[in-house]
């Protein structure tokens, strides 16, 4: 009987090996399809930044040619002015040697126009400093700081989880409005998770009382209003978590809010004659000689 116990317990544990080798050959098979979804997706993201650094450099070395245009262009002007005055310089200096040579005292009414003519001589107005430097300096780079945060990246952490701001939470007219903030910035938050649930036990949630979670998703703000809520417990319980590109983080703490009822009792002195009221009781008495009619009601309440 021992040897028999001893070789079920045996064949049972074998069977679970097998069980658990059927187990690791598939993960071991999930690791190497996540894996390789990964790294395409890591080939994805780096062609990406590829295709801006192509883009930026090419936009950049057009700037770069055009200033270059702008400068050449602005210096062969110049060139040609120089190259205009110099040519009339020296037709306006061999007429004035001409000049000096006139002996007759009837030919000085000419050589005063030319003294005119070369006195406003282009080459005493043209400037003789370039418009444009020959430095580009200002069309330098220095990516170091790009490159100590290009060597910075790594993958995506989990989000921490948000802290809710209890202050800032409010309860009013069958709506709630939660509010939260994460402990410390984080960029690549994409969205949050908002959960909430009904429970009569205010602090942490009891087996006994527990409720399913509901969940509202794909919050992009801090803060979420629920409205049309109907308040048929005594508090609700919040929880809020962040979401990145990849993957959820932990659950902030759950805060509970008190959602106080509105209850109202029915009036007496104010209802039909024919009614006899009471707090939780309503009767209706007809006209003499008809049967009677009694409607019984539960107090009225509002949540």
């Amino acid at each position: 009987e021992t040897l028999q116990r001893i070789v079920s317990t045996l064949a049972n544990k074998k069977d679970e090996i097998h069980n658990f080798i059927d187990m690791l050959n598939h993960t071991i098979t999930n690791v190497q399809v996540n894996a390789s979804n990964a790294i395409s997706e890591l080939d994805e993201e780096f062609d990406g930044l590829y295709s801006i650094l192509d883009e930026m450099k090419g936009s950049m070395a057009n700037t770069i040619q055009q200033e270059e245009a702008r400068k050449i262009q602005a210096l062969q002007d110049q060139l040609s002015q120089c190259s205009n005055a110099l040519e009339s310089s020296e037709e306006l200096l061999e007429l004035a040697a001409q000049s000096l040579d006139i002996k007759d005292p009837a030919e000085f009414l000419k050589v005063e126009k030319i003294e005119q003519i070369v006195t406003m001589a282009s080459a005493f107005r043209i400037s003789l400093k370039p418009k444009v430097s020959d430095s580009m300096t200002h069309m330098t780079v220095d990516f170091a700081l790009e490159r100590h945060m290009l060597r910075a990246v790594k993958f995506l952490p989990v989000p921490k989880a948000p802290e809710i701001d209890l202050a800032a939470c409010l309860v009013v007219d069958n709506c709630i409005t939660v509010s939260w903030q994460m402990p410390e910035e984080d960029s690549r938050i994409d969205h949050f998770v908002l959960e909430y649930r009904k429970t009569n036990f205010d602090g942490l949630p009891r087996v006994k009382d527990e409720q399913r979670w509901e969940l509202i998703d794909y919050i992009k703000a801090t803060e979420y209003t629920l409205s049309g809520l109907k308040f048929d417990t005594k508090y609700m319980s919040f929880r809020v978590q962040a979401c990145n590109k990849a993957v959820a983080g932990e659950y902030s703490d759950p805060v509970t809010l008190e959602t106080k009822a509105f209850v109202f009792s029915l009036d007496s002195t104010s209802s039909h004659l024919n009614l006899k009221v009471e707090d939780t009781y309503v009767e209706w008495d007809p006209t003499v000689g008809k049967g009677q009619e009694k409607i019984k009601g539960k107090e009225n309440k509002s949540r």
